[in-house]
């Protein structure tokens, strides 16, 4: 590390001026004084860093190099990893998600994107009358790879990422003729495991026929699970 440059905690190989170190420290001074004094008149508080967020990793016509059959595995890994993680742990949005992150090799596995997935299973509410957490799980996924991010402003374009959800979408409508958590609960008797399976199924197909050329096969099928499980 050079004399005029520091590293910055948590984005490896991002470098920023000694300078803005100091920025930094001093934002964190100031914060401290506020509790336990007051900061003096004629200091003058050195400008917040604004947080960094790169470009999402896929963008519109870009292209990952998978086989065929590199694809079909990675779309039966999915669908089985959901249902094998609802059964001990439960949660429909965060083991579709933890599914899709562990199956699909150019999804991160980030922590924070996964915790934030905690109170969005079961419709989110207590009366079952909003969207399953699977098909929330796919929005988070879809929107984490190719939606709008933020630096200072708002940047970059949610149309792909909405394009993609809609597929989705289409996929329930076809099988439950809903995206509502009572109602797809209803059609499959409380199944829960095999809507988990299905639906990262569903995004991991989609995601890799837009990026990866993947032909969906025209029949897809999720294994049967058993009745009663954790949703």
């Amino acid at each position: 590390m050079s004399a005029c440059e520091a590293q910055k905690p948590g984005l490896p190989g991002q470098k920023i001026p000694r300078r803005k170190v100091y920025q930094m420290v001093g934002v964190c001074a100031v914060g401290a004084m506020g509790i336990g004094g007051t900061v003096p008149a004629e200091s003058s508080e050195p400008a917040r860093p604004h947080p960094v967020d790169p470009r999402p990793p896929l963008s519109p016509g870009q292209r990952i190099e998978l086989a065929e059959t590199a694809c079909q595995a990675i779309v039966q890994k999915a669908a089985s990893l959901a249902s094998e993680y609802l059964k001990p742990y439960g949660g429909c949005c965060q083991c579709t998600l933890a599914a899709l992150q562990d199956a699909l090799p150019f999804l991160p596995a980030d922590p924070g994107l996964f915790r934030a997935a905690s109170c969005l299973d079961g419709g989110a509410t207590p009366t079952g009358l909003h969207q399953c957490g699977s098909f929330t799980a796919a929005g988070l996924a879809i929107g984490y790879l190719c939606g709008r991010t933020r630096d200072e402003i708002f940047f970059g374009d949610r149309t792909l990422a909405h394009q993609l959800l809609q597929k989705v979408f289409r996929h329930f409508q076809q099988h439950y003729g809903s995206v509502l958590c009572k109602e797809v609960g209803g059609k499959v008797n409380g199944n829960c495991s095999q809507t988990v399976s299905r639906a990262a199924q569903w995004t991991a197909q989609t995601l890799l026929e837009t990026f990866a050329g993947y032909k969906i096969p025209p029949f897809p099928e999720v294994p049967p699970s058993k009745k009663g499980e954790k949703r």
